[in-house]
């Protein structure tokens, strides 16, 4: 589908979902911001991997404060259990983005994406 985009683009697209495993977050922001609107398909790329990469963080910070919040104003009985309920949901969201982030890798470096 993608046969035109060039094989640097692909590179730099893949190290995108790549940088999950050596600088998550930062690369994929920093590519996002210089590849400027020349380079629409690699700013794209960059932005899915940004996303994937630091929703696993909004989630935990999300819970973190809901947790907080419950157990402020005693809204949940058993907040043991709700706490370990909603850290396994992170814990599998990271373990889902993490493997998605690699497998999409692979896709844009044989240009399948």
């Amino acid at each position: 589908m993608n046969n035109d985009i060039s094989l640097s683009k692909r590179i730099i697209g893949a190290l995108s979902y790549l940088s999950i495993l050596f600088l998550p977050v930062i690369f994929p922001l920093i590519v996002w911001i210089v590849a400027g609107s020349d380079n629409p398909w690699v700013k794209h790329q960059a932005k899915l991997a940004f996303w994937t990469q630091i929703f696993p963080l909004l989630y935990i910070i999300f819970c973190f404060l809901f947790i907080s919040v419950a157990a402020w104003h005693s809204i949940v009985t058993n907040l043991g259990a709700f706490s370990g309920i909603l850290l396994t949901f992170a814990l599998l969201i990271a373990l889902i983005l993490y493997i998605y982030n690699i497998a999409m890798a692979v896709k844009v470096l044989l240009g399948r994406e």
